[in-house]
C-alpha cells in the first residue's frame, strides 16, 4: 500500500512539473517594448548567474521573421514581431514555446492599397506593352535595385547570366560592338558601372585615363573652355564622381566646380586605373553570375509588390517599431507610419491609420521607430508636425482624442512612457528638439528640457524616477538629468547635471536600483541622481540590454552577447558568445521571459535556454 502510494505521489510530482515547465517556457508575459513595465527589467528569477563557454543552449531558432529592425512581445504563449517578407511590411505571430509561425498578415487597407499600385506600376512600367516587365524597363525606373526582389530560380547559373546578358546588350549595344559605353548603358547603370567594368593589368593606366579623359571632354565639355562644370557633368555618369576629382582649396576644403584635364586624369589614374570605361560582354555576365546568380531579370507582379511594400532605408529596409499587445489586441507600427489594431488571435484588421496622411505627421528619415503605448482606454503614437508631435487615439476605434498642438515638435525615434510626476500621471517623449511631458488625458504642455537632443537621432527611451528624467542621444551629444519643480499649478524642468559620456545611440538604458546601465563611450554604469560614473567597461561594444534577475543581458550590434552583473562595485562578466551575423547590425533589443533569451537578428530569430 505505502509503495502504491509512492509511486503515485512520484507520478503526480513528475507530471506537474512536466506541466510547470510547459507553462512556464516563454509564456511569461513580456506585452510591450521593453517588458511589462517598460523600463527594460524582466520579473524573472532563478536564472543562469554564469554561461558556458559556448553560450547558453538553443532551444530553437527560426529564419522566418522578415528583414527589419523589430524586437518582439510574448503574450499568452505567442511571439508578435514585424518583419518584411519578400519586401511585404508584415505583422507576425508565433509560437513562443517552437518559434513555429501562426499568421503573418499584412493589415488588409495596406494589402488593398498595395494592389492598386502594384497594378498602376506594372501598367506605367511595361513600356513595350509585351505583358511583362524587363530588365531595360526595371532599370529605367527602379534602378538596379530592383534586383533585390528578382527571386531565384533553379536553373544553371551561367546559363542564366549569359542569356540575360545577351537580352541586355541587344536592347542597349546601339554600335553592335559587344560593348557598352557609358552612353549605351545609361543614367540607371551610374551607380554599379565602376563595380563591372574590371581592370586589367595587361594595358597602360597612364595612357588609359588621358583617352578617357579626352572622350568626357568631348562628351561633356559643351562650351569649349576645356573643363567640365559642375552644370554640365550632370548629363551622365561624370556627375557621380565629380566631388571625388575636383580638387579641394586646403585653406576652405572647398573646390572651385570646375575639372580640369588634369583633375579627371589624376583621378581616374589613381582610382580606376586599368578601367576602360566600357563593359563588355564577358564584365556583364561575369557581374549577373557572381552578384545576381539565377535571376531572369524580369519582374512579376509578385516581385513589384515586393519592391514596392514595405519601408525602405539605406541603413536597413524594414520596421522598426516593435509591436503592442492589450488583451485580445495587438498595435503595431511600421517604418512609412502605418498604425494597426488587428485581432491577436487571427491577425485581421480591426482598425488603421497612417501618421502622415490622416494627422499631417512627418515622417523622420529612417522611418518611424516608436512602439505604440496602451494606457487605458488610449493609444498613444508620434506623428511628429504642425498638427501636433504625439497624438491619442481612441484604441478600440482609432479616433482621434487629441493631439499635442502645443507641441509640433517633428517625431524622432524614441518611444513614449507615463510616468508619475509631482502625483499627476505624465507622457513623456523624446523629439527632435526636446523630451517633454504632456497630460495623457488632454495633451496640455507641462515641460520641456532640450540639452539631450540632437538633430540626427534621438532614439533612447527617457527614465524617470522621483520626479526626475534622464534623457540620452549620441552623435557627441550625451545624457543629461533634469529635475521636474512644480510651483503652483505650473512645472518646468532644471537639469541637474550633464554626462557627456553617456551619450546612447539606440540600445537604451536601463536604471536598476539606484544606478543606471548603458552603452555610452563603452558600457557605463551611472548612479542616476548624481551622475557619478560607477564604472566603465569596453564590454561587447556598443548595443543593447536588458535587465533579468540581477544581471546585464547585453547584446552588440556586432553579433555578441555577454552576461554581466548589474552592480556598481565593476563590470563582471559571466560568460560571453558571438553568433553568426545576417548582413546588417543586430539592433533589435533583446528580450529574457520565461527562463528564455530571445534574440532578433534580421530574418531569424533564436530562443536561449537561460534557466539552470
Amino acid at each position: 500500500m505505502q509503495s502504491r502510494q509512492f509511486v503515485t505521489l512520484m507520478l503526480t510530482l513528475f507530471v506537474t512539473s512536466t506541466v510547470v515547465t510547459e507553462v512556464s517556457f516563454g509564456f511569461d508575459d513580456w506585452p510591450q517594448w521593453r517588458g511589462p513595465r517598460r523600463d527594460g527589467i524582466s520579473t524573472d528569477t532563478g536564472l543562469l548567474k554564469e554561461w558556458p563557454t559556448e553560450g547558453p543552449a538553443v532551444l530553437w531558432q527560426i529564419e522566418t521573421v522578415g528583414v527589419g529592425y523589430s524586437s518582439l512581445v510574448i503574450k499568452d504563449g505567442r511571439i508578435y514581431t514585424q518583419g518584411d517578407l519578400d519586401g511585404v511590411e508584415h505583422v507576425l505571430c508565433h509560437n513562443a514555446k517552437t518559434g513555429k509561425r501562426i499568421w503573418a498578415v499584412q493589415p488588409e487597407p495596406l494589402k488593398q492599397q498595395l494592389d492598386e499600385r502594384v497594378a498602376a506600376e506594372a501598367k506605367n512600367l511595361d513600356t513595350n506593352k509585351d505583358g511583362r516587365i524587363d530588365e531595360v524597363e526595371a532599370l529605367k525606373r527602379l534602378g538596379f535595385d530592383f534586383n533585390k526582389f528578382d527571386k531565384k530560380a533553379d536553373v544553371d547559373v551561367e546559363e542564366f547570366a549569359d542569356a540575360r546578358t545577351q537580352r541586355l546588350f541587344a536592347a542597349l549595344d546601339a554600335n553592335k560592338d559587344q560593348r557598352l559605353s557609358e552612353q549605351e548603358a545609361g543614367r540607371p547603370f551610374h551607380r554599379e558601372f565602376e563595380r563591372i567594368d574590371k581592370e586589367e593589368n595587361s594595358v597602360d593606366a597612364e595612357e588609359l585615363a588621358k583617352r578617357r579623359t579626352k572622350e568626357w571632354m568631348a562628351s561633356y565639355d559643351k562650351n569649349g573652355d576645356g573643363m567640365i562644370d559642375r552644370e554640365e557633368s550632370r548629363a551622365g555618369i561624370v556627375d557621380r564622381y565629380f566631388g571625388g576629382m575636383d580638387e579641394r582649396d586646403k585653406a576652405t576644403n572647398a573646390g572651385d566646380e570646375q575639372l580640369t584635364v588634369a583633375e579627371i586624369e589624376t583621378y581616374l589614374q589613381k582610382r580606376e586605373p586599368g578601367k576602360d570605361g566600357v563593359i563588355s560582354f564577358d564584365e556583364m555576365r561575369a557581374y549577373y553570375v557572381s552578384k545576381y546568380p539565377a535571376q531572369d531579370g524580369f519582374l512579376s507582379a509578385e516581385e513589384l509588390r515586393g519592391y514596392f511594400g514595405g519601408y525602405r532605408n539605406g541603413m536597413g529596409d524594414g520596421p522598426r517599431g516593435t509591436p503592442t499587445v492589450d488583451g485580445n489586441r495587438v498595435y503595431s507600427e511600421g517604418g512609412n507610419g502605418d498604425v494597426t489594431c488587428m485581432d491577436a488571435a487571427t491577425g485581421d484588421t480591426i482598425w488603421h491609420v497612417n501618421l502622415s496622411a490622416d494627422f499631417g505627421g512627418d515622417r523622420p528619415g529612417w522611418g518611424y521607430s516608436e512602439s505604440p503605448l496602451v494606457d487605458g482606454e488610449m493609444l498613444f503614437v508620434t506623428p511628429g508636425g504642425k498638427q501636433g508631435t504625439v497624438l491619442a487615439l481612441d484604441k478600440q476605434t482609432g479616433k482621434k482624442i487629441w493631439q499635442s498642438d502645443e507641441v509640433t515638435e517633428g517625431a524622432h525615434y524614441s518611444t513614449p512612457v507615463i510616468a508619475e510626476i509631482h502625483g499627476k500621471r505624465t507622457l513623456v517623449q523624446f523629439a527632435r528638439e526636446s523630451v517633454f511631458g504632456v497630460t495623457p488625458d488632454t495633451g496640455r504642455f507641462l515641460w520641456k528640457y532640450g540639452n539631450a537632443a540632437n538633430g540626427t537621432a534621438n532614439c533612447a527611451t527617457p527614465i524617470i524616477d522621483d520626479n526626475h528624467v534622464f534623457a540620452s542621444s549620441a552623435y557627441g551629444t550625451g545624457g543629461g538629468l533634469a529635475k521636474i519643480r512644480q510651483t503652483g499649478g505650473e512645472q518646468t524642468a532644471e537639469e541637474v547635471y550633464f554626462e557627456k559620456k553617456m551619450g546612447n545611440h539606440h540600445g537604451g538604458i536601463v536604471k536598476s536600483g539606484e544606478y543606471m546601465y548603458g552603452f555610452g563611450s563603452g558600457l557605463i554604469c551611472m548612479d542616476f541622481k548624481t551622475g557619478k560614473i560607477a564604472w566603465q567597461d569596453r564590454s561587447v561594444g556598443k548595443g543593447s540590454l536588458t535587465v533579468a534577475d540581477g544581471m546585464l543581458y547585453l547584446l552588440s550590434e556586432n553579433n555578441e552577447i555577454a552576461l554581466a552583473e548589474a552592480t556598481p562595485d565593476g563590470y563582471r562578466e559571466h560568460g560571453r558568445f558571438k553568433y553568426q551575423g545576417h548582413g546588417r547590425p543586430s539592433w533589435a533589443h533583446p528580450v529574457v521571459t520565461g527562463g528564455v533569451l530571445y534574440i532578433r537578428d534580421q530574418e531569424f530569430l533564436t530562443a536561449y535556454n537561460v534557466r539552470p
